[in-house]
Parts: structure tokens; C-alpha cells; sequence
């Protein structure tokens, strides 16, 4: 009886979502917690919900109880760093974002979201390595590219700086060409032939 009425709360929740009836949806899911209390992915939900709803800190609140519940679990890690950068609370940011790191290496968005904090916190020549690593896993990412070469370019090292604007301008010109107007560096066509 206790899963029919979890699943049955859950639809309506995910009905009222469809109606943008978010509260509702909530109190709904709130009804699975009275049910299972420690549903780590019902817990998760209703704090996206209250963050989106612009409750930053009971949706940080929120996600705090869901790494409580699912310590290993690499992607609420990122998904709590998140919430914490944009609340502007870099260092806790850094923090949980090196713990998803940690539990997964591979999770390209918490290098990219370590390095966006360290790059809020002055921390340029630190920001370098998350970001090279970001674009190890993802090299057709445009944000770190940006990223990289706007912190090569503050840090004076116009060299670097031109060297990622290449290869951002490979795939991605327009790009590219917002970082020209920005940095006045003109890297121009490449010639492919020989003088």
C-alpha cells in the first residue's frame, strides 16, 4: 500500500509541475517523504523545487539532507556546489564540488564549476588546471575555452590566451570572435600552405 501511495503521490506532483503548479508539487512530494523519509531522489526534488522558486537556502538545506542520505553519490555533490555558487558561498561551492570530483573524476561540469569559483575568488593561476581538465573531458566546450582564455588573458599570458582562441574558433567562431572584441587579441585565418 506504501509504494501505490508514493506512486501516487508522485504523479500528481509531476502533473502539477506540468501545470507549473510548483508548490503543489512540494506538498506532494512532502506526502512520499511523510511515507519514505529518507528518499534521497524525493528530498532532491523538493530542493531543486524550492531553489528554482528562489528559496536558496531551503534548497540548499535540502540538498545538504540529500548528500547526508547518499554520501557517494558524485552528481548531488555538483548539483549542492551549484546551488552554493550561485548563492555566492564559492568557498563551500569549492568544497563540494572537489567532493564530486573526488567520487568522480570524470564529471566534467564540477571542474568547470570549481574553476568558475576560483575564478570569482581571485584565484586565477589556480582556476588554469580545473579548466584544462574540463576541456580534457569535454574539448568541444565552449565555456571553458572562453573561460581559459579570459583567465590566460588576465593572468598576461597573451601566447595561451591566443592558443585557445584557435581552437575555439575551430568549431565555434562567433565565439571566438566576442573574445577578439574583448581582448583586442586578432588571431586572424590560419594559412595551411607553406611560403
Amino acid at each position: 500500500m506504501d509504494a501505490f501511495r508514493c506512486w501516487f503521490f508522485t504523479r500528481i506532483a509531476t502533473w502539477a509541475l506540468v501545470f507549473k503548479q510548483r508548490d503543489i508539487a512540494i506538498d506532494y512530494y512532502r506526502k512520499v517523504l511523510d511515507v519514505r523519509p529518507n528518499d534521497a531522489l524525493t528530498h532532491a526534488r523538493i530542493a531543486y523545487l524550492e531553489y528554482e522558486a528562489g528559496r536558496r537556502d531551503a534548497g540548499i538545506a535540502g540538498y545538504e539532507r540529500v548528500v547526508a542520505l547518499e554520501p557517494a553519490n558524485s552528481d548531488h555533490w555538483f548539483n549542492l556546489a551549484f546551488m552554493r555558487q550561485e548563492a555566492g558561498a564559492h568557498i563551500e561551492a569549492l568544497r563540494d564540488f572537489q567532493r564530486s570530483i573526488d567520487l568522480n573524476p570524470k564529471q566534467d561540469r564540477a571542474w568547470y564549476g570549481k574553476a568558475m569559483s576560483l575564478i570569482a575568488l581571485g584565484r586565477l593561476d589556480e582556476a588554469v588546471a580545473p579548466l584544462r581538465e574540463n576541456i580534457k573531458l569535454q574539448p568541444m566546450s565552449p565555456f571553458a575555452l572562453m573561460a581559459l582564455t579570459r583567465v590566460y588573458f588576465r593572468l598576461g599570458d597573451r601566447e595561451r590566451a591566443e592558443k585557445q582562441m584557435r581552437k575555439l574558433k575551430e568549431f565555434d567562431p562567433k565565439n571566438a570572435a566576442r573574445l577578439e572584441d574583448e581582448t583586442g587579441i586578432r588571431i586572424g585565418i590560419e594559412r595551411w600552405w607553406k611560403d
